[in-house]
């Protein structure tokens, strides 16, 4: 062993107990809370009163108006104290907080904290200082080893077949064997808590599991310490030897047997009692005497350590060490570990540190033979994989995961009849991971660049192709073409050019559906004409025979909404919260086709669309006190009568939802199997899968003080980003980001207030943050590492609602924010950080006005291919140009127009 690995050693240890002279806990010890204590070594004097960081008074008088001991600094291991003549005095600490950052002191001594070092110093009347050798934690045999380090390293240095060219430490936690050798050169560590364990309590019983541990603890202590005199061996053969030198050690007596007392002696002398707080070696004799005359033999000693495969000695390539995946969503993909031994050892893949074994995902499977199994990929499952020896955790071998997507393209119009010497342009929207190349073709041809300045023009990285000075030979099939690792898309826009064209291309524009309090007007956005409307007094159809139900009621009764969504193409799901029921309206009729019964106040809708479920969240009073529930609406989308059931239950109770926070619809069409749902009065979320609506896993997030308001998902790179509260203040608590697959957070970051959204292709996350100061709009970029800061704008616009449309320069989005108080609308290039306002917007909806908690300004888009957004004001509807930014029209006499849905 040389002196440079027993630095190394000596220095990872140091990290692994936190030791930082003067620690917190001592430099502040007044501003700790101690138990509240007789003093101690002063029991019942009547000269001191001792300041405990406000748990006692500072003096028997309760009116004293101030405490002298504020104004003192005493040195560590002391605290103030407060004499019978009001004189302050240092005297030691009493008791040191119950906190354990194990640390050695030049006496020898191994103690919990700095600050029971110190008061032990302060007791003692004697100077102990840190000893960051740590040889209060070596055993004896080790100290020997350290001794010769002298000799040793005047020997020239020997290579065996375990060298190592990087140092074998590690730290693990707790609950895995805290012990790793991968060659003669490593030593065994001990665990923080185990060695806390061990000095402070008494050996309980010794499980199976403990027991197993122990022995493997074992062998590897003698392992580094009787394998450089024997050459150690590779496979069985050198574990045979080693097991043959151990039994040989331990049998004091040379009798071929071994006996209590001679364990127990081996044990003392050799301090085995710090491979296990619980088992020693006596519990050999308990496991593995076989034939019951309280003593081991040779063989009984060989079969206890026949199925360890702690001295393995595990490999790797350094080529190997990193490996690059690439896979197409929705593969299966078979990974296997480079990491071999003799015998070859049992592998543990991870996540983020996270076993994933233990996760119980069924598209994620780790096989006997120590290979993984991702089954039905989807983008979330890009990311880093780790496979190591389940007994060595030096040997890493990382898999770089990339999953890919077919490239998706459409394009508008898709025939569109020109004159000669008109202008024709066409539109081209590509989605793809990574982001593809996109490309014009005529007939099968890539468009001459030559060509682009007098014929074409294109713009926004391809995304509108402008042809100029139109003539006969433009006739053809244009094609966007996007290319991508995982293929190649195209669609085709064909152009017609003939004399007696009589359409201009007409787009292909969506109407809207606005929901206001006399029913359901439908508008075409171009013209901003009514195109049909639904009134309030309209009977549902199919109700005539046994009753009369009617859209809000009869004349006089006003139409109350909750929230609205597009199901597929086909319907749009309304709520009716003060009706308890859900109406589904038919785009091709245009007429209300199905009323769904739910619980008490439904108001909130959230489409699933790869299970064809619309969830809904049910209030259960008009305040939202907090108490919902959730239904499940099943083959949404299809033409059958619906209705609703119930999800897995909290403790046999379907009232006691906060919040459900589904998988928000993106681009890529990721398949998400699991939402979220957070409890009362919980700090954490419950994981739900969405098919089996049962609960699978919890998220504690009480570290970090967290009771989600807001939950967004990223589809590119299985983020989780969610906006934290207190669960009774609802002061903000920050913003957490987690790793979809796992559920670990990756990161907290405590000063990031304000609700998080998610664009629809998952590459920008912009969060709104109300302060005093106004407000700050922060754009963050995913990327495989997590979020990265791009930039923020300040705005004295009191921001209401947001929402994201295409991009007029790219295939990407930007975001439209509307104001609170103000007719403005304010404008954000997501990619250059340019902003510009829209005005004339009307003015807006007297929040007091709002019911179920909507904004009173809120804001629509029509999506890709959609040049139009939609605004409410009070008494009116507002239609906005995204591509020029400028209001197109205002639709008015609208009594409470809050809702607006688009649909083709």
């Amino acid at each position: 062993m040389s002196r440079s690995v027993v630095v190394i050693l000596l220095a990872a240890m140091a990290i692994i107990f936190q030791v930082t002279d003067g620690s917190s806990s001592d430099r502040h010890h007044r501003d700790a809370t101690y138990e509240t204590v007789p003093p101690w070594p002063f029991p019942n004097h009547p000269r001191y009163s001792v300041q405990r960081g406000g748990a006692l008074p500072w003096s028997l008088d309760q009116n004293s108006p101030e405490n002298p001991c504020d104004s003192v600094s005493c040195p560590r291991g002391r605290e103030c104290a407060v004499t019978d003549t009001g004189a302050t005095e240092c005297i030691c600490l009493q008791k040191c907080p119950k906190k354990h950052h194990l640390v050695c002191g030049t006496d020898g001594v191994l103690y919990s904290s700095h600050c029971e070092l110190h008061r032990k110093a302060c007791l003692m009347d004697k100077a102990v200082g840190v000893d960051n050798s740590f040889r209060c934690l070596m055993p004896p045999v080790y100290k020997q080893f350290e001794e010769s380090l002298k000799y040793e390293d005047t020997k020239e240095t020997q290579t065996t077949p375990f060298s190592s060219n990087k140092p074998d430490i590690s730290y693990y936690p707790s609950s895995e064997n805290p012990f790793a050798i991968s060659s003669l050169e490593s030593t065994v560590m001990t665990t923080q808590q185990d060695i806390t364990d061990a000095v402070t309590t008494t050996p309980v019983y010794c499980t199976q599991q403990e027991y197993e541990i122990m022995k493997d603890n074992l062998l590897l202590l003698n392992h580094a310490r009787l394998g450089t005199n024997n050459n150690g061996g590779e496979g069985s053969h050198g574990r045979d030897l080693l097991v043959s030198l151990m039994f040989s050690h331990f049998d004091e007596n040379n009798s071929g047997l071994l006996e209590a007392e001679e364990l127990k002696r081996v044990g003392a002398r050799e301090q085995l009692s710090r491979l296990s707080h619980r088992c020693s070696l006596v519990d050999l004799l308990r496991y593995e005497d076989s034939d019951g005359n309280n003593r081991l033999d040779i063989n009984e000693f060989y079969a206890a350590f026949s199925k360890l495969y702690s001295v393995s000695v595990v490999t790797l390539e350094k080529s190997l060490e990193i490996n690059h995946i690439t896979a197409r969503v929705r593969d299966n993909v078979q990974i296997r570990c480079d990491i071999t031994g003799s015998p070859a050892p049992p592998i543990v893949w991870r996540r983020h540190g996270v076993d994933l074994s233990t996760l119980g995902d069924e598209d994620i499977r780790v096989f006997s033979d120590g290979s993984l199994y991702l089954m039905k990929l989807q983008l979330h499952h890009s990311g880093n994989y780790t496979c190591q020896a389940q007994r060595n955790h030096e040997v890493v071998q990382t898999h770089v995961v990339s999953v890919h997507t077919l490239p998706q393209v459409r394009v508008t119009p898709r025939l569109q009849s020109k004159k000669p010497g008109d202008e024709a342009k066409l539109e081209c929207h590509a989605t793809g991971e990574p982001f593809p190349k996109v490309e014009w073709l005529k007939n099968d041809a890539p468009i001459a660049l030559s060509r682009l300045d007098d014929k074409y023009s294109i713009r926004g990285e391809s995304s509108v192709l402008k042809i100029s000075q139109i003539n006969y030979a433009d006739t053809g099939a244009y094609m966007c073409q996007a290319s991508g690792l995982a293929g190649v898309s195209r669609d085709i826009s064909s152009l017609v050019v003939r004399e007696d064209a009589v359409s201009d291309g007409i787009q292909e524009e969506k109407r809207f559906y606005v929901f206001h309090e006399k029913g359901v007007s439908v508008y075409d956005p171009n013209n901003c004409r009514l195109h049909h409307q639904i009134q309030g007094t309209d009977i549902v159809p199919g109700t005539q025979v046994s009753f009369v139900d009617y859209v809000c009621g009869e004349k006089g009764v006003v139409c109350n909404w909750g929230r609205a969504i597009a199901v597929s193409t086909r319907y749009i799901y309304v709520t009716q919260p003060k009706k308890d029921r859900a109406l589904v309206i038919s785009k091709e009729q245009m007429v209300v086709v199905d009323v769904v019964a739910t619980d008490r106040y439904p108001v909130e809708l959230s489409y699933i669309p790869s299970l064809d479920q619309v969830w809904i969240s049910c209030w259960r009073s008009e305040d939202d006190h907090g108490a919902r529930t959730l239904q499940v609406i099943r083959d949404a989308s299809q033409k059958k009568s619906h209705h609703t059931v119930h999800p897995e239950p909290i403790d046999g109770q379907f009232d006691l939802v906060k919040d459900f926070f589904p998988p928000s619809i993106q681009e890529f069409g990721d398949q998400f199997r699991f939402g979220y749902v957070s409890h009362v009065n919980q700090r954490g979320l419950y994981k739900m899968n969405l098919q089996a609506m049962r609960y699978v896993k919890a998220v504690d997030l009480a570290p970090y003080n967290c009771v989600p308001r807001t939950v967004q998902y990223s589809s590119l790179y299985g983020l989780v980003i969610m906006e934290c509260e207190e669960p009774v203040t609802r002061r903000p608590t920050g913003q957490i980001v987690l790793d979809y697959l796992t559920d670990i957070v990756l990161t907290h970051k405590a000063s990031l207030h304000g609700t998080p959204n998610m664009s629809p292709d998952s590459r920008h996350l912009v969060t709104v943050q109300h302060d005093l100061h106004g407000v700050t709009i922060l754009v963050q970029e995913t990327t495989p590492t997590g979020l990265r800061f791009s930039f923020d704008v300040k705005t004295s616009l009191n921001i209401s609602d947001v929402t994201f449309h295409p991009s007029s320069n790219g295939h990407g989005f930007d975001l439209f924010a509307t104001a609170a108080d103000k007719d403005d609308l304010l404008y954000l290039n997501l990619v250059s950080g340019k902003v510009d306002i829209v005005t004339g917007l009307g003015e807006a909806m007297d929040p007091v006005e709002v019911q179920w908690g909507s904004p009173n300004r809120p804001i629509t888009s029509a999506g890709v291919f959609g040049t139009y957004l939609v605004s409410p004001a009070k008494g009116a509807v507002f239609v906005i140009n995204g591509e020029t930014r400028t209001v197109n029209c205002e639709i008015g006499n609208l009594s409470k127009p809050l809702l607006n849905v688009w649909l083709y």
